[in-house]
């Protein structure tokens, strides 16, 4: 509601006035919520209003990536929100430990309002430990468990694709009972999927959902010869598209690659058409920018740290 009198927020909650007042008087003397003046009179007393402060507490974001042969990682600060407050980007050698607390120390200095880090990676941790890492110095860490440790701060850290399909799902506003696969073509590494279903992220029992790479499809993926051809392509993303929706079933598959376009997508539609009933074909959808949805999945993931293990019930 952004900003409310006590009454509307007694009447949206079901509380009573008098335990929504005690509760706001918490609130402002640790000033999460501000007093916003009073509300103009209509006859009645006017009323006090208060509002929601969305810079109470930040999150720190940061995930790496490649471009024109150099590695960077991108570092974002949020209010609770989702507002960016700082943005950069920083060329690293390597990709480890030290090079993230290079960043998070003097970050934590100029904000020291930062509650929480949330680490988007390609990879994934099983039993505290990377399992899968595209950077080898990150294979068999406890990267969570060594962050929380040394900054004492909730820690997230979620699997690039993973966090797309978030950021791709929270952004189209998907139905809540949809299924919604992200197909991840990056330029040297094999494919990546993200997988939401029921409006839940589904990882698998070890964090290993998603990993389509495996798939004893005989596909080259990574090799120039095959971005090189339009034709091989796009059969290679229509067999996997065909295997995905074979066990899946989902309502949408969306693909990302730097070097699809829109004649990809016609081409992989018809070609999976022809493979599939008309009953089990996917709508397939390209989107143009992965790290937007990279992003706004990492946010919401790291954001949901900070949010209270509360169920209100009337």
């Amino acid at each position: 509601m952004k900003q409310a009198t006590k009454k509307q927020i007694a009447e949206t909650t079901g509380l009573s006035i008098v335990t929504v007042g005690t509760m706001l008087q918490h609130l402002v003397q640790q000033n999460e919520v501000l007093e916003a003046g009073l509300t103009s009179s209509s006859g009645g007393r006017p009323a006090q209003q208060y509002i929601y402060n969305v810079d109470y507490a930040l999150a720190l974001i940061l995930f790496p990536f490649e471009k024109n042969g150099l590695i960077l990682i991108h570092h974002t600060v949020v209010n609770l929100s989702g507002h960016c407050v700082h943005e950069a980007e920083m060329k690293v050698e390597m990709i480890d430990l030290a090079t993230f607390e290079k960043i998070i120390d003097p970050l934590l200095i100029a904000y020291p309002s930062i509650q929480a880090l949330g680490f988007g990676l390609p990879g994934a941790e099983y039993d505290g430990k990377m399992i899968v890492s595209d950077y080898e110095a990150l294979l068999g860490i406890s990267l969570t468990e060594h962050f929380r440790n040394r900054y004492q701060k909730p820690v997230v850290m979620e699997n690039d694709v993973n966090a797309a399909v978030i950021g791709f799902c929270n952004r189209t506003q998907a139905a809540p009972d949809s299924a919604i696969v992200y197909l991840y073509f990056p330029e040297r590494f094999p494919p990546g999927a993200g997988l939401y279903i029921n409006g839940k992220l589904y990882k698998g029992k070890r964090s290993f959902a998603g990993e389509v790479a495996n798939m004893p499809l005989g596909i080259p993926w990574g090799e120039e010869s095959l971005l090189a051809s339009f034709d091989l392509l796009c059969k290679a993303i229509a067999k996997l598209t065909v295997a995905v929706s074979s066990v899946l079933n989902p309502d949408s598959i969306v693909l990302y690659g730097s070097f699809l376009q829109a004649e990809h997508v016609h081409a992989i539609t018809e070609l999976c058409s022809t493979q599939l009933p008309t009953s089990a074909m996917p709508k397939i959808i390209l989107t143009e920018d992965f790290a937007a949805d990279y992003l706004k999945g990492m946010i919401a993931q790291t954001l949901s740290t900070l949010e209270p293990n509360l169920q209100l019930t009337k």
